[in-house]
């Protein structure tokens, strides 16, 4: 029984079912007088689909559960991989080598990630609604003229994000830049007002990125695996300017912590 899979445990409950409405009909159709006790004779079925049922159930609980402990796994080796990159950041890359912009003094690159779209607001054209009004006069029998005017108004266009470029996004422990083919954006985290991620259709997600030396606000957008990275390299290099590198390093153990605490107890269930 453990070895049915899902489709073939509902095509047996299905059979099933089908068997016990088929001698319902026959023995209402031939008329045939059963004694009492011969329904019993049903309880074999009735028990075999309830013990297909419970496995199922089973097997479907114990998939999940190993579903969840694979997840937990994966997170704990991903945060630890992430304290080992972060604890060491300053020798993660050569700045020396070609990483797509020029590193200044005492600068290191925490990350370098390609096909990135850079996204900015373009306001639509204004448009105007409204309509002729008027009157006409007669002059002659032949000859009329119309007194009009025009009213409406006008409506502001909207502003709608727009990926405006697509390049290369490389962020550091002092800032972010942008490197696309048209355009360039330089994020310094000083000037850094929010880093904020949001979600968007068909797995992909973007990253505002507000600066006060620029009034548009830019973001970049990509897949949202690689956000959500962008998202955390950021978040430490804004910690490595702001001079808190270690109470990011904390958080992050105290992540891993949890994590595992997490894992070994949905081990010991599933166990």
């Amino acid at each position: 029984m453990r070895r049915l899979k899902r489709w073939q445990l509902v095509v047996v409950v299905l059979i099933g079912f089908a068997l016990l409405g088929n001698i319902s009909e026959w023995v209402s159709a031939n008329s045939v007088d059963l004694p009492a006790w011969s329904w019993v004779l049903a309880v074999p079925i009735v028990v075999g689909l309830y013990i297909v049922s419970k496995k199922w159930r089973q097997a479907h609980q114990a998939k999940s559960a190993v579903d969840q402990v694979e997840a937990l796994r994966s997170e704990v080796q991903h945060l630890r991989e992430a304290l080992d990159f972060f604890q060491n950041h300053e020798s993660q890359y050569d700045e020396s080598m070609p990483n797509g912009i020029v590193a200044k003094r005492g600068e290191h690159i925490i990350g370098v990630v390609s096909e990135v779209g850079l996204v900015e607001t373009k306001t639509t054209p204004s448009k105007f609604r409204g309509g002729a009004t008027g009157a006409s006069l007669r002059l002659t029998t032949r000859l009329s003229v119309r007194q009009s005017g025009i009213r409406g108004r006008s409506i502001p266009g909207e502003d709608v994000s727009t990926v405006i470029d697509v390049g290369q996004f490389v962020i550091t422990d002092q800032r972010a830049v942008f490197l696309g083919a048209k355009q360039n954006r330089e994020f310094q985290w000083d000037n850094l007002l929010a880093y904020e991620m949001e979600s968007i259709s068909k797995g992909s997600a973007i990253l505002y990125l507000p600066v006060s030396n620029r009034q548009k606000t830019s973001a970049v957008a990509a897949d949202e695996a690689s956000i959500r990275q962008v998202h955390q390299r950021v978040a430490f290099g804004v910690a490595v300017a702001m001079s808190r590198k270690e109470q990011f390093l904390d958080r992050l153990r105290s992540d891993i912590v949890q994590a595992e605490a997490e894992l070994a107890s949905q081990t010991s269930s599933a166990g």
